[in-house]
């Protein structure tokens, strides 16, 4: 079982403790629910299906710590480490412009509805299918879309008028 949860946290690791940055915008935070989401994974190791991908399953562990975190520190504004913005670029102008740009992005991303939010981190910072999104938030494949869909025309709507929604 330990060698289960070890190539779990290899495979899956970076991927989780990005989705929680991007949801909590705090990199210990994000850390505490990675660790948290593979002890939680740990405790239910008995209840996976070891036939299908272990990514939806601990996507899902990891998206309920995260929509709890949120629920319980709604009040609490969203304030990003540097750590959020680190980019490999080159030059200091184009680091600047890139964190601009991703700052610009999350911002846009923190000010739309939950639903939509999580669809889109869960499929572009978790890398997950449309299938293990589906899995992974109990949606059929339809609603995935929807959401993806809509979710993507309020971040383009958003960053078209300059962040002024």
């Amino acid at each position: 079982m330990q060698h289960l949860l070890n190539e779990m946290v290899e495979t899956y690791g970076d991927r989780i403790y990005r989705l929680a940055l991007r949801y909590t915008g705090e990199r210990c935070q994000a850390q505490d629910l990675t660790q948290e989401t593979f002890l939680r994974a740990y405790q239910h190791l008995d209840s996976y299906d070891r036939s299908k991908p272990a990514g939806p399953w601990l996507f899902k562990i990891a998206g309920n710590l995260c929509r709890n975190w949120l629920r319980d520190n709604r009040e609490q504004p969203a304030i990003f480490s540097e750590d959020f913005y680190q980019s490999s670029d080159p030059g200091p102008e184009d680091l600047y412009l890139s964190r601009e740009r991703k700052k610009e992005l999350m911002q846009a991303m923190f000010k739309m509805p939950l639903i939509y939010r999580e669809v889109l981190l869960l499929k572009h910072v978790g890398e997950l299918s449309y299938a293990e999104i589906c899995e992974a938030l109990d949606l059929n494949l339809s609603l995935v879309k929807n959401r993806l869909y809509r979710g993507r025309v309020m971040l383009r709507d958003y960053l078209e008028k300059g962040g002024s929604n």
